[in-house]
């Protein structure tokens, strides 16, 4: 008799571990299947290009038609030709792209609404944003300055202090001091032009540090409309530099991406991992986009009614009297440089900015593409220091042969150039004036 209640109780413990077994199962495959047929065209808990699942049961079964969900996944023009079904034609409303049939059985189509319905989203963590912390520098020009007007003040008093004593003494033994003549700078012209010397040298060297910093802009960072993230696109995203400004290969300026441009992925991505959805919504408001829709907005003339343009700020600004061209440096057949070599790191970077010479060197250590420069960035001494030290493969295109062809009826060019046995830009006239100024 104990035997058999033992027997029991195993029947009962080993038919719990079945049914937990197989819930657990289900559970998985529900989220396996969701991703295999579903997650290209639905999200779990917002609609994308199809409506979202979590409900979707639900919904059929308020409208008397909980059974017909599962042919809608299957055929759904089959059930809407079918007539038989309301719910069917509003689904089919959502959206202009139709969902197609589905070769998968009930019972996986049940795991997966079930896997929908008793979905919770992950808590996100909140991201801190970095703070860039700003080293105090000390103002060496403003210390000079001090140090010499506190020189020329205890000079002047130590005057006056020689003076009052020479006076005391003159009148203590009855000697009468001629009166001095003439402005105050007369009387004390060897203090007054030692004064002079010493605020012109401090003025100067002032003027000189300011004078060096015109057109530097080291670390600038303007602010923008949107918080495009490089890091997250350029980083960890791996989208080329080259898909968004996509001109740079072939003209003067690399260009700023379209709204079109960002659209061709915001299209079917809503939302992002902190502000993304905030920012992104912004895209769809220039775009004249409707993110409930999952389409453009449209006249009675089937134009799309676009919002405000996307006003972005340059971060690089070359003078008017400076001529550049991104495709003479970025393409392939001509200079071949790393966008690095210019702007910097930019996988790490959030929104767009100049990078320093520091960024760019540390790079040079470990990547033999970037050149370590020392003059300040984007200047001409920059420039003409590069050019001094980039070399160029005379075989590499047609328009480099040319060069070549040219240069052997040179022979100052050539002597210049067989002393190192190496090309550089300036040998190629990479120094003349008139290749940047006009």
């Amino acid at each position: 008799m104990k035997i058999n209640w033992i027997n029991k109780i195993k029947a009962v413990g080993l038919a719990l571990v079945v049914f937990t077994t197989v819930s657990s199962g289900f559970a998985q495959d529900g989220a396996a299947l969701f991703k295999t047929n579903c997650a290209a065209c639905h999200k779990v808990l917002k609609n994308s290009t199809g409506p979202k699942l979590q409900g979707a049961q639900a919904l059929w079964e308020e409208a008397g038609e909980g059974e017909m969900i599962f042919e809608w996944i299957k055929d759904p023009v089959a059930l809407i030709e079918s007539g038989k079904s309301k719910r069917a034609k509003e689904v089919a409303g959502f959206s202009k792209m139709q969902m197609p049939p589905q070769s998968i059985s009930q019972e996986e189509m049940k795991a997966i609404l079930d896997f929908a319905d008793a979905y919770e989203a992950p808590k996100k963590e909140v991201e801190v944003a970095e703070v860039k912390v700003v080293e105090p520098t000390t103002n060496y020009t403003l210390w000079l300055i001090v140090s010499l007007l506190v020189a020329g003040i205890v000079l002047f008093v130590a005057k006056r202090v020689k003076n009052m004593l020479e006076l005391a003494v003159a009148e203590k033994n009855g000697v009468q001091l001629k009166e001095k003549k003439g402005s105050w700078y007369l009387r004390n012209w060897r203090f007054a032009l030692f004064l002079s010397i010493l605020v012109g040298l401090a003025f100067g060297v002032e003027g000189l540090a300011k004078g060096y910093s015109v057109g530097v802009f080291n670390d600038y960072q303007p602010s923008q409309k949107i918080a495009y993230s490089h890091k997250l696109h350029a980083g960890d995203m791996g989208i080329d530099c080259k898909y968004c400004h996509n001109s740079a290969e072939k003209s003067k300026h690399a260009g700023i991406p379209t709204t079109n441009v960002c659209m061709n992925c915001h299209r079917m991505v809503p939302e992002g991992t902190t502000t993304g959805t905030t920012e992104i919504a912004k895209i769809y408001e220039a775009a004249g986009f409707n993110a409930e829709k999952r389409d453009y907005n449209y006249d009675e003339e089937g134009n799309v009614i676009e919002g405000t343009p996307i006003v972005w700020n340059k971060a690089h600004n070359m003078p008017d009297h400076v001529f550049f061209s991104h495709a003479q440096h970025v393409n392939p057949n001509t200079a071949n440089l790393d966008c690095r070599q210019c702007h910097g790191d930019v996988k790490t970077f959030g929104l767009g900015r100049v990078a320093t010479n520091e960024e760019i060197n540390e790079l040079a250590k470990t990547d033999n593409k970037i050149i370590p420069l020392e003059k300040p960035i984007m200047t001409m001494g920059w420039c003409l220091e590069c050019h001094n030290t980039k070399t160029v493969d005379l075989t590499k295109s047609s328009y480099y042969k040319e060069l070549h062809a040219r240069l052997k009826n040179r022979p100052d060019a050539m002597r210049r150039i067989l002393e190192d046995d190496k090309v550089t830009v300036r040998e190629l006239g990479g120094w003349e004036c008139a290749k940047c100024h006009y």
